[in-house]
């Protein structure tokens, strides 16, 4: 149905995974029932932001919306977008991030870049800790996601 995916995991967890871009999304096993989706490679690090965020082939298109190739989104520059376009949402915290969280269960998550990677000076990659941020409202976009089985309360 979404074409050939790049890749093609079985977790050993009762889950399977296919992976088109870094779109990843995850079935049941035995039942082949998606149970989840997400992308957490927002960040424009060291890596090819392109690779990570845009996909197309002959069955699908994703659409990275307001989304900005090797450019970070901020919090406060996520929340002004969709007070713009007058969508509804809410800010909280889960799972020690913070998250903005729709309706349908989809959320975003934000990161204080501490886990970012960057290339030293010999070309082998590195953790980079000289670029965490402090300040809540400059976190970067970090993923998109919906785990239903997760959302129940």
């Amino acid at each position: 149905m979404l074409g050939e995916p790049e890749a093609d995991q079985d977790f050993g967890t009762g889950y399977t995974g296919l992976l088109y871009c870094w779109y990843e999304f995850f079935f049941d096993t035995d039942t082949g029932i998606l149970d989840s989706i997400q992308n957490d490679h927002f960040q424009a690090d060291y890596s090819n932001n392109e690779e990570m965020i845009v996909f197309k082939n002959d069955k699908i298109e994703i659409d990275t919306w307001f989304l900005r190739l090797n450019q970070d989104l901020t919090l406060s520059e996520v929340r002004r977008i969709l007070n713009e376009q007058g969508i509804s949402f809410a800010e909280e915290e889960y799972w020690g991030c913070d998250i903005i969280r729709f309706e349908s269960g989809v959320y975003l998550d934000f990161d204080n870049r501490d886990g970012v990677w960057g290339i030293d000076e010999y070309g082998c990659v590195e953790k980079d800790d000289s670029v965490v941020i402090d300040d809540k409202e400059s976190f970067v976009l970090n993923g998109i996601r919906h785990f239903p089985s997760m959302n129940k309360k």
